[in-house]
């Protein structure tokens, strides 16, 4: 995918092998009197959660953070139980929080400690009351390196050695301070009975913006010869 700027990778192995000891451990007992639970368990459910595992994929694109789902088997693993393709972008421009939670302590059923950090990503349009995120990311291999490279995209600041990175953002950022400096023009009248005192500042500024942006484009010309 062209629009893809950098990929990250899930710790498969280690996700799996946790998951597996919260499913498995608890049905221990059920076991003994419910011998048909060990098939249902090892030939449906752990296999369930490692294709699911697996089917994951994050990627920081052109228009923000792509959490991938690939198609997977469920339930019976019969065709029909399948679940399709789920893929989620979560724009830049809408993202206020990202933050990583180191593992501490223990899941409460048999106590199986927790080895997993966890990433969640948040919008304004998120509900956090409830204690939902817009991702919640278990088991990344360099968390922190896809925190900064999350905040760096939402700065404008581009991904480090990603040049084409960069530029989405920053003309973004131009034309958003373009459009409020004509605003501000219209405002105060500029062009139509202001006084030059008033919109001269404002001239100015939209007239940096302009040579900011033929920058950008001169790069990407470079860049693309």
């Amino acid at each position: 995918d062209p629009d893809v700027l950098k990929t990250y990778t899930f710790d498969y192995e280690k996700i799996i092998a946790f998951h597996r000891k919260t499913l498995i451990w608890p049905q221990v007992p059920c076991f003994v009197c419910f011998p048909c639970l060990v098939c249902t368990t090892f030939l449906c459910e752990v296999p369930n959660v490692e294709d699911e595992v697996r089917a994951q994929h994050l990627a920081i694109t052109k228009d923000g953070i792509r959490y991938v789902i690939d198609k997977h088997p469920t339930g019976c693993r019969l065709t029909i139980c399948d679940e399709g393709k789920i893929s989620k972008t979560v724009p830049f421009d809408k993202l206020t929080d990202c933050d990583n939670q180191e593992p501490a302590g223990a899941e409460t059923i048999c106590c199986i400690e927790r080895v997993l950090h966890e990433t969640t990503v948040d919008t304004a349009s998120g509900n956090r009351d409830a204690g939902g995120h817009e991702l919640s990311l278990q088991g990344l291999v360099d968390p922190e390196g896809f925190k900064r490279d999350v905040w760096a995209m939402k700065r404008g600041d581009g991904l480090e050695g990603v040049p084409d990175s960069i530029v989405p953002v920053s003309m973004t950022r131009v034309e958003d301070k373009g459009k409020a400096a004509s605003s501000t023009l219209n405002i105060f009248g500029g062009g139509r009975g202001g006084s030059d005192s008033e919109s001269a500042p404002l001239l100015r500024e939209n007239n940096q913006l302009l040579k900011q942006a033929v920058g950008y484009l001169k790069i990407i010309a470079e860049k693309s010869s």
